[in-house]
């Protein structure tokens, strides 16, 4: 289940409230009258779950917009909610408590194409926009019981790929567009947003809990002309729940979570929503403190379950009608993540260190958003601002020798980030010819130090700084072609001044000006659904490299294109949805993080890229049951490495395999008079690499998960249950432990044994 909620330009509060003219929707699907709806009065409209496949057999018509909601929906068992005065929210009918409805709704995780929002905002990427999109909705998170982060939600859609370093720790990658599994300091290639604010640069996933999230948008394929620079795989954009200015409610929840050859663990989460003026200001506040239990053993210091970790954060926002249409938010997230130590292993579920190896990451953010209508227009402005600081510990005694030391010795690595953005757009979605225009502007520092510790000696053994400044103006519009062809073209200048100071005084600079143009073709039928025929573009800006392997200082820029052709296609009834892609890109100057001879992260260009194949997925609808599949079949490799390898080398690129494919099949059922649902699913991940460098390289992948669940919903009450990976099978996911010893030792990084957690949620 999922739910989404689109803004619409505040004269519809005029529109919709005392209409000039009688509101006429002709017949047919319920879809089409709302879409007609919505463009007639220039409201929103959001639907939680799936559209019911009715029709309209007459024409409605009606004085405003409550009569004419109400005579659409006549017979439906659906009803609509009014939000606010430009929104409305579609849902069921309230249940009698005596009867256990079976409502068909799909399973936990679903698909864009079954979220349904007409008038949506020109910025955001639902359902029905032309493009590679997966939506994983509220609702869904609570059927993933205790798996809650990112990472987790990425493993359930397709094209969507992750390392597994830990906690606070992971690289996120869409699409085939993979550069490296190590954590330097090269910009990330999927841009993430924490509702409309970037929240990510140079920086590894910070895995925020899902703690009262409204949908996570994972959108493939590069998004330069909308998102900037960096956006080369895609775009990740978790939307929180909105602050209800009329309504006091309240959630709290707590797992209890154990793990084969591991340990116990569990969690606890809250949120509540306090109106503080009804109709006009409010405040809703959510908090977490988790234990993750740990499954590597370290013989070596005789310890068990090294990579318990423990996650903890909070997050509020504050929301203001203006008036006129014009709301304010302002928000704030922190998050604190402190792991014991690293979760590789070296034989089996264990290894053998002479220190501990512990990883921290604390991440804290805050924004305000203004909103609201200039005449007939929607303006939004977004700033934000991002503190993000993460450390790591290895044990670097093989260097002992080298630095003349005496074992053991650690070394020592902080990073922080600060990211402040600024963006302003203005948009008319309401518009025969829609469009949208904005501008943005960036800053990111990044201060790394790294020190080499033996008792009571410290060396330095890095010391970095890096300061990129982006400013950018973007706009895009669509052309209607034809009552069923649309063409949309987009267009986003450019320029970014990149300056790194290192150990020396060594400093460099770049400046790089572009555009990242988009263009798609688009053909539409409300009974079928979408083809579209897209050509999008994205750069990272130019650098500077740190590694010791390589003379040559400056590193061009990024610079990837891709075509797609996708579709979104429903049928009998719309019980039945279908989508994908066949894609191609290419990519030049593949910027890449590498461990040079001394253990440390470096940066190189690698040489250029290509990748091709096709992305498959759907649903079948038949109540109680349901199906879910998709599979990504790709070739990403390097056509031309840098190094000049010869033909015969391994030239897949990292992290991404070939060939992976998912299988899900959900009941909904009663259970002692009590409305329930159960899953169970199948994945399937096939090989990949670790590294370019063969010295490096180590197989991954080639490995298949089961897992099963099942909820039960007990008025105010929701119990859940979720095993993942049943059948306790091994297998050895993307990623490393220790740079200094890679060389020298098997390092694998275990899929999590078979986990067993209870999930109890109560709405207060």
């Amino acid at each position: 289940m999922a739910s989404s909620i689109s803004s619409a330009p505040a004269s519809a509060e005029k529109t919709g409230a005392n209409p000039a003219r009688e509101i006429t929707i002709p017949a047919g699907s319920l879809r089409s009258a709302l879409d007609s709806l919505a463009r007639q009065t220039g409201i929103s409209i959001g639907m939680a779950g799936i559209l019911p496949a009715t029709s309209t057999r007459k024409t409605v018509r009606a004085r405003d917009v409550a009569q004419a909601l109400q005579r659409v929906l006549a017979g439906t068992h659906l009803r609509a909610v009014r939000v606010d005065a430009t929104t409305w929210r579609i849902e069921p009918l309230p249940v009698a408590p005596i009867r256990v409805r079976l409502p068909r709704t799909p399973p936990p995780i679903v698909e864009g194409g079954d979220i349904i929002v007409t008038a949506s905002k020109r910025d955001e990427r639902l359902s029905d926009l032309p493009a590679s999109i997966s939506i994983l909705g509220g609702p869904a998170l609570d059927h993933l019981a205790g798996k809650r982060g990112l990472v987790d939600l990425l493993a359930t859609t397709d094209g969507a790929f992750s390392t597994n370093l830990g906690p606070g720790r992971d690289r996120v990658f869409l699409r085939g567009v993979a550069d490296s599994a190590f954590n330097g300091t090269s910009q990330s290639l999927v841009s993430l947003y924490l509702d409309d604010a970037r929240i990510g640069y140079s920086s590894p996933d910070p895995d925020l809990r899902m703690v009262d999230i409204d949908r996570v948008e994972i959108l493939r394929g590069p998004q330069g002309t909308l998102y900037g620079t960096g956006a080369l795989g895609g775009v990740i954009r978790i939307v929180t729940t909105a602050p209800d200015l009329d309504k006091v409610s309240g959630r709290i929840a707590g797992d209890v979570t154990a793990t084969n050859n591991g340990a116990f663990g569990g969690a606890f989460e809250g949120t509540l929503n306090l109106p503080i003026v009804t109709g006009t200001l409010a405040l809703r506040a959510s908090g977490w403190t988790e234990t993750m239990p740990g499954w590597i053993d370290d013989t070596g210091r005789d310890t068990r379950d090294v990579n318990r970790t423990g996650r903890g954060g909070g997050r509020a926002a504050l929301r203001w009608a203006i008036g006129g249409g014009w709301t304010a938010t302002a928000s704030g997230i922190g998050q604190w993540i402190n792991a014991r130590d690293s979760q590789y292993a070296t034989k089996g579920l264990s290894r053998a260190t002479a220190i501990a190896e512990p990883q921290d990451n604390d991440f804290l953010s805050g924004s305000l958003d203004i909103h609201g209508p200039i005449g007939s227009l929607d303006a939004q402005s977004t700033t934000a601002i991002v503190s993000h600081e993460f450390g790591s510990t290895y044990d670097a005694s093989i260097m002992a020798a080298a630095l003349g030391r005496t074992a053991p010795v650690a070394y020592v690595e902080d990073r922080a980030i600060r990211l402040v953005t600024q963006e302003v757009r203005l948009s008319d979605p309401t518009a025969r010819h829609p469009w949208i225009v904005g501008a943005s502007v960036l800053h990111a520092t990044t201060r790394l130090k790294g020190r080499f510790e033996s008792d009571s000696t410290s060396t330095l053994a890095r010391d970095d700084k890096e300061a990129v400044f982006e400013a950018a103006m973007f706009a895009e519009g669509t052309q209607r072609l034809s009552s069923a062809l649309d063409l949309k073209i987009g267009l986003r200048g450019f320029v970014t001044v990149n300056d790194i100071e290192q150990r020396g005084p060594d400093e460099q600079s770049t400046t790089k000006l572009g555009v990242t143009p988009s263009g798609t073709l688009i053909w539409h039928r409300d009974d079928v659904g979408l083809i579209w025929l897209r050509y999008a573009s994205a750069i990272r800006p130019a650098g500077v490299t740190r590694a010791s392997v390589d003379t040559e200082r400056r590193i061009p820029g990024d610079e990837l294109q891709s075509i797609e052709l996708g579709w979104r296609i429903r049928g009998m009834g719309d019980r039945l949805t279908l989508n994908g892609a066949i894609f191609g890109s290419t990519w030049e100057h593949l910027r890449s993080d590498v461990v040079g001879s001394d253990g440390l992260l470096g940066t190189v260009d690698a040489g250029n890229a290509t990748n091709y194949g096709i992305e498959f997925g759907g649903r079948f609808d038949a109540a109680p049951y349901g199906i879910d599949f998709g599979t990504t079949i790709q070739r990403a490799r390097l056509t031309s490495p840098a190094n000049d390898r010869g033909p015969e080398d391994d030239r897949r690129l990292p992290v991404v395999p070939d060939y992976s494919a998912r299988l899900g099949l959900s009941r909904r059922f009663a259970l002692i008079g009590k409305p329930a649902s159960g899953y169970v699913t199948a994945r399937y991940i096939g090989q990949t690499r670790l590294s370019f460098d063969p010295l490096l390289d180590r197989p991954a992948g080639d490995y298949a998960t089961l897992d099963a669940g099942a909820t039960l919903d007990d008025g105010r009450r929701q119990w859940s249950i979720a095993v993942d990976n049943v059948l306790d099978g091994r297998g050895n996911s993307f990623g490393f432990g220790n740079p200094f010893t890679l060389s020298t030792t098997t390092q694998t990084v275990p899929i999590r044994p078979r986990t067993v957690t209870l999930r109890l949620a109560i709405r207060l």
